[in-house]
């Protein structure tokens, strides 16, 4: 799990991060990479890079993502990926002060925290990511299966299922 291109829904528009991640092969005993790379998310009609109404045709997606967020994803990236869980929140939270309407930003810390072992808060900043990802379903999909992961790491099954089926809901719409 790293990075890889995601658009990104937020106050400004729809942004494009494009990290290149390595392709290195990890060993079956070794626990995949914590930054999670995602998709691309479907971006609604009325979002830059979306379907133009009555047209058929989509818009050139907005490119505007501040240098520093990308240059601290880039790093978080690569700590989180050394196994520094530490250097990738506080990395993460600075990306955040940068650019705190960024739900894949939001997202990332989310993995990062699960990782950690704090689940109740990796859930929490998984809906937080969520909350500022209207109309992404792809991003809101890795939310909820994030969430899911935390509620089965604390026991509650009952809840793990419920947003698994949230994932599946976001999913096939």
């Amino acid at each position: 799990m790293k990075f890889k291109g995601v658009l990104l829904t937020g106050c400004c528009g729809v942004f494009v991060v494009g990290l290149l991640a390595g392709c290195a092969t990890m060993p079956d005993t070794q626990q995949p990479p914590v930054v999670d790379q995602g998709v691309e998310a479907t971006i609604p009609p009325d979002q830059p890079g979306g379907q133009m109404p009555g047209t058929g045709t989509t818009q050139a997606p907005v490119t505007t993502q501040p240098p520093a967020v990308l240059a601290l994803l880039d790093r978080a990236e690569q700590q989180a990926n050394t196994g520094d869980l530490g250097s990738a929140a506080g990395t993460l939270e600075r990306a955040i002060r940068i650019d705190s309407r960024n739900p894949v930003l939001w997202h990332h810390l989310a993995s990062v925290r699960l990782a950690e072992g704090e689940s109740a808060e990796a859930e929490q900043l998984a809906a937080k990511s969520n909350s500022l990802a209207p109309g992404n379903r792809a991003l809101q999909a890795r939310n909820w299966q994030l969430i899911a992961e935390a509620r089965r790491s604390r026991g509650d099954l009952a809840g793990a299922r419920a947003a698994e089926q949230r994932v599946r809901e976001l999913e096939t719409r």
